[in-house]
């Protein structure tokens, strides 16, 4: 394959002795018919006896003081179980022995005190459960607070002046900083800070014969997941926890519920639901711990769901920021310098700041510098959201480029080319010429019409590496089973069957895999950061091989022949030159379990090999119209550096779902906020997504640079995709209007108003 054809292999491949690969195959993931069928269950489909239901009582307000908090007529309606907030915990936790005091104040913070703030609307004040659903909703209404209302703040830029509402009460003000749009102010409300120098920004403008500054501004965007955050908490008698919840990593799960309550491990056991979406926000820790508190509280098992408007109120979306670039340039078409100054909108939390150093892309850059800053609104606090904080910081960065380039009068691909990294494991400008190929990049102003524009952006991921294990055993009847500790939630199941059968030479088709919860698998990291198969892929390859190995030995013995002179390929063992000579592997399996070592089993673990930073590369053509302001998105294409594809569909899956994610949020995803803290969209009704009338066909093209560490040369494919839209649609929209518009998303009003010059 070149870099520039589209992987869609759907049948088996062979190499020259005839053997079967089984990666590089398009094949059906293992969970399909369970999950087409509704056989997959999710939490809330368990149904455990006596099981009663939680519910929260939320912060009408986006910020103000707890005066008083009474819960005693909730307490009295028949068929409540368990009431839980500060002043309870603080109670029950009264009779503990000093040394256990610390773990008290800690389940305590889970809940705002008398006297405390709450920072958002939304933001949990108590938690009932009731032996249905109605009665606790009842019971929280029956729960009387007092507020005192304070200001609120809901904007960055407003946020880190003199004498705006202070969020978070022990937070001081950031030192001032000499340049940028923020120069010489004590800025407010800071959590956290990022300053990176490279070089000599100073000198890199003197030197650039065009300097040009941007402030882009991109909001908040939910991970609108299918299934909302959920959780089943059972407590038994001996003080052991059993937790059923949706998450992307049980074992992040145990750790959570172990250091917020206090709790030791061996006490806990989370069991890993099938999971509907995360995207990166479903790490533990938003509903799980209450789920256990009030467990506790009532001795008997409690649910707690969602419902979509609190998934709104007090989920953990995607940072919003305001970022401003400065960049210099020489008339030959060489980067400079790069500086930027970025506030991310990190809610009553922090974490965002560390992603502005992507605003430097893959570019050869001498001379860079960064000052960024985590700034405490009145919103809930963020999480992950694929790609975590790259769409932010790829916005300023590559629509800047482009702006720069129709300044200039360049060609954005041949510029972009001219000024990327190269590597032995990277294929940056490979990946950017497959996809413009693809579009037909360098012919298309005879496709480009009145009112239309095209656009270019590139973003880039490096996948992290966590501690993975796994265990491959052979049966006697020839399949081959794969037990670990993985959350699904793309496929990787499939993947890693097909990594398996491709080291032991069986069909994909017999290859089983099982998840186990915390107290039965081996320890494995969570899904997320494009982890996933490169780290448990290698601990598969690994056990795999392992198992393998103890093929080979048995074979061996039967055969009276050399490990050396075996072949193992489509379920056989063959004596090289002598294809009279063989055994299958489910013999194999069968002679094991009455041999000296017993039963194949094969062992793998990983921990944290590096990996090459990868891009995704993505042009799109739209049609403006000036009177509505409306875009349309007319062809789309995307190229991604996978590694190695080991089941092409899924990769242009995962290609394809962050392409909708990433152009979506550049078009009509937003989180608003008035300005004393409400949320003005709390649900899909008014929280727009796109349907798939909104996107045309996607096309695709897969590139593979192997990685030296990743299983077969994968490299981590799920974040990437969603990088470089926002900028790719901003910049086709100017092209098509000849307006460069820096806030996004790009929504008819905002269209029409660039145009009409407001």
């Amino acid at each position: 394959m070149t870099a520039t054809e589209p992987r869609t292999t759907q049948g088996t491949q062979t190499n020259g002795n005839g053997a079967e690969h089984q990666i590089g195959r398009s094949v059906q993931r293992i969970d399909a018919l369970d999950k087409v069928t509704g056989r997959a269950q999710y939490t809330s489909d368990l149904q455990l006896p006596g099981m009663c239901y939680g519910v929260f009582l939320r912060s009408p307000y986006g910020h103000a003081r707890i005066k008083s908090i009474d819960t005693s007529e909730a307490e009295k309606l028949h068929g409540v179980t368990a009431v839980v907030h500060a002043a309870t915990l603080a109670r029950d936790m009264a009779s503990v022995v000093e040394e256990e005091m610390h773990a008290a104040r800690r389940v305590v913070k889970l809940f705002p005190a008398v006297g405390e703030t709450v920072k958002y609307q939304g933001q949990k004040v108590a938690a009932v459960a009731a032996v249905t659903r109605e009665i606790a909703e009842e019971a929280c209404e029956r729960i009387r607070v007092e507020y005192e209302v304070l200001p609120a703040v809901v904007d960055v830029r407003e946020a880190i002046k003199d004498g705006a509402p202070i969020v978070n009460e022990d937070s001081t003000p950031a030192d001032p900083i000499g340049d940028g749009p923020w120069a010489n102010m004590a800025l407010r409300n800071v959590a956290g800070q990022n300053h990176r120098s490279e070089g000599d920004v100073e000198a890199g403008f003197r030197e650039s014969d065009r300097v040009f500054e941007d402030t882009y501004v991109i909001p908040r965007a939910h991970q609108t997941y299918i299934e909302p955050n959920s959780s089943i908490a059972d407590v038994a008698l001996d003080g052991k926890v059993t937790v059923y919840t949706s998450t992307q990593g049980h074992f992040a799960v145990r750790s959570n519920l172990a250091n917020s309550l206090r709790i030791p491990l061996s006490k806990i056991n989370v069991v890993g639901m099938t999971i509907g979406g995360g995207f990166g926000a479903k790490f533990g820790g938003i509903v799980d711990a209450y789920t256990v508190l009030l467990a506790q509280k009532a001795q008997r098992p409690v649910k707690v769901i969602y419902t979509r408007e609190e998934e709104f109120l007090d989920a953990r979306p995607a940072p919003g920021a305001v970022l401003h670039v400065k960049t210099g340039v020489k008339n030959d078409g060489t980067i400079v310098a790069r500086q930027a100054w970025a506030l991310w909108d990190t809610g009553a939390g922090s974490g965002g700041c560390n992603s502005t150093n992507r605003v430097k892309g893959v570019y050869n850059i001498e001379h860079f510098k960064v000052d960024a800053y985590d700034v405490n609104t009145n919103e809930p606090p963020p999480g992950a959201y694929r790609a975590p904080g790259a769409p932010q910081a790829t916005l300023a960065g590559e629509a800047q480029l482009n702006k720069i380039c129709a300044a200039m009068g360049w060609d954005p691909v041949d510029f972009r080319i001219q000024n990327m990294r190269e590597g032995d494991q990277v294929a940056f400008k490979e990946t950017l010429r497959a996809v413009a190929e693809k579009a037909g990049w360098w012919d298309r102003s005879q496709k480009k019409g009145e009112n239309e524009g095209w656009g270019v952006a590139v973003g880039e991921w490096t996948n992290g590496g966590g501690p993975a294990s796994a265990i491959v055993s052979l049966h006697e009847d020839g399949k081959v089973h794969i037990f670990y500790g993985l959350m699904d939630i793309t496929g990787s199941d499939t993947s890693m069957a097909q990594i398996a059968a491709e080291v032991l030479g069986v069909r994909y088709e017999d290859v089983s895999v099982r998840r186990g919860d915390t107290d039965s698998a081996p320890f494995g990291t969570a899904s997320g950061g494009s982890v996933v198969t490169f780290s448990f892929g290698n601990a598969v390859k690994r056990a795999a091989e392992d198992a393998r190995n103890r093929v080979l030995e048995q074979a061996a013995e039967h055969l009276e022949a050399a490990v050396e002179d075996l072949e193992l390929a489509n379920g056989k063992i063959t004596v090289k030159g002598n294809p009279e000579a063989s055994v299958t592997i489910a013999q194999i399996g069968q002679m094991a379990l009455r041999s000296k070592g017993g039963p194949i089993v094969g062992r793998g673990s990983f921990a944290s090999e590096p990996s090459a930073t990868t891009i995704a590369a993505q042009i799109v053509k739209v049609k403006v119209d000036p009177q509505t302001g409306h875009v349309t998105m007319q062809e789309l294409y995307n190229s991604l550096d996978v590694g190695k594809a080991i089941n092409p569909m899924a990769c242009e899956g995962q290609m394809e779902g962050g392409v909708v994610q990433g152009f979506a949020w550049g078009l009509m995803e937003q989180m608003r906020y008035a300005p004393d803290g409400r949320n003005l969209n709390p649900g899909l009704l008014d929280y727009r997504i796109p349907t798939a009338l909104d996107f045309p066909d996607i096309e695709t093209v897969l590139v593979e640079r192997a990685t030296k560490n990743g299983p077969f040369g994968v490299k981590g494919i799920g974040e990437p995709p969603i990088a470089p839209g926002v900028a790719c649609l901003v910049s086709a929209v100017a092209d098509a209007t000849g307006l460069w518009i820096h806030e996004v998303p790009l929504t008819p009003e905002r269209v029409r108003g660039a145009i009409q010059g407001k």
